[in-house]
């Protein structure tokens, strides 16, 4: 009765092939850049794939003939995008964890298995998994699952410790490393000097001290290098970047794309970063990055790249500070390359995950045109 009821209303409505749910049209440019690579990857193997997303704010997502956004807070949009779609995907982020809230998880892991009660398929896509008092909850969403991609080795461990099958689990990085390089040259940098790129944020569960990184910034700069100030997510970001930058003279970014602030990051002689995303941005030309870290997941990143110069982001002093700064700067041309040869790695691992969920939408279209369904264009079955 579910499979007649699904193939009426493939037949009445056009539907999307895929859904995709994560901290979407929040205005992260993490989460967005993320969000540009899932779908990227998935037109590169199926042109014609139609794609619906779980998003906040319409105008922050990207636009498109075959995307559209589907609001994450409207119980009967999305139980009517779940119902019509063949593939669901969880993707990009740590989406299972409990930490900032319980309301997120209690969202992802209902959303996650709703999808699956009605008959599509459920990719957990490059997620982090972790922090989590409330495993359980987690892990029922998990077993839901058709195939399990985790981005860092932490996360995978977290997996396998619930009992999940391994076989249905791997170890993959995150969509960000799809990014393509070389950057497309979007700026001009006005100061025409060395610089270094800072990125903060606000915590829920404690606060940097802005006097230190105010300090270390004016005496690098009197080193001769400019300090650049981003904003990743203004409604977190902005004013204590603007705060820090005021106070030591620093430049503050005008908001870019993704493939902008990467260049930007390509460019500077290393990054102090509270945002995992720009650590991994950096990544990818071999900056290397300076980490204050407020959760386990920017512990994770710095480890799967081989990197050492992380400090708590709630207790570092200015000694400590500038001398991980010292330590990334004089990396040299031999330890940026490095650096770039393990993100090309990851790139790679990252790249199956793309091949994966063309595989599954394939999979969902060879059963539904086994039962009498129209497959979806495009997937050679």
């Amino acid at each position: 009765m579910r499979r007649l009821f699904r193939k009426i209303l493939h037949i009445v409505w056009k539907r999307d092939d895929v859904v995709i749910s994560g901290y979407y049209g929040y205005g992260s440019l993490g989460d967005e850049a993320v969000l540009e690579q899932i779908t990227a990857s998935l037109w590169e193997k199926i042109p014609d794939c139609r794609i619906g997303v779980l998003a906040a704010r319409r105008e922050r997502i990207a636009k498109g003939e075959n995307i559209h956004r589907i609001g994450r807070t409207n119980p009967f949009a999305v139980l009517w995008a779940l119902l019509r779609c063949r593939l669901f995907i969880s993707g990009g982020g740590s989406l299972l964890q409990d930490t900032t809230s319980r309301r997120s998880l209690l969202y992802y892991t209902t959303v996650i298995r709703l999808a699956r009660s009605l008959g599509a398929r459920v990719f957990i896509y490059a997620n982090g998994i972790g922090p989590l008092a409330d495993c359980k909850r987690a892990e029922v969403a998990l077993r839901c699952a058709h195939t399990i991609s985790v981005r860092d080795p932490d996360s995978f461990y977290a997996v396998l410790a619930m009992g999940i099958e391994s076989e249905k689990v791997s170890l993959s990085a995150d969509p960000i490393f799809l990014l393509p390089s070389p950057f497309p040259k979007e700026l001009s940098f006005p100061w025409g000097r060395k610089y270094f790129v800072v990125s903060l944020r606000t915590c829920c569960n404690g606060e940097i001290e802005e006097n230190i990184v105010v300090n270390t910034c004016k005496k690098l700069k009197e080193t001769g290098l400019e300090a650049v100030f981003a904003s990743m997510q203004d409604s977190f970001d902005r004013d204590l970047c603007n705060r820090v930058c005021r106070g030591c003279g620093g430049i503050m970014a005008e908001k870019m794309s993704p493939a902008a602030f990467a260049e930007l990051l390509s460019g500077a002689q290393f990054v102090i970063s509270m945002r995992l995303h720009c650590i991994l941005m950096a990544a990818l030309s071999g900056t290397p990055a300076v980490a204050l870290s407020y959760d386990c997941k920017i512990d994770s990143a710095m480890e799967y790249l081989e990197e050492t110069t992380t400090l708590d982001a709630f207790f570092f002093t200015e000694e400590m500070l500038l001398e991980a700064c010292r330590k990334a700067s004089d990396r040299g041309a031999a330890g940026r390359a490095r650096l770039c040869g393990r993100a090309q790695a990851l790139s790679c691992m990252a790249q199956k995950d793309a091949n994966m969920a063309a595989g599954l939408l394939s999979a969902a279209g060879t059963e539904e045109s086994a039962t009498g369904w129209e497959a979806v264009a495009g997937v050679k079955l």
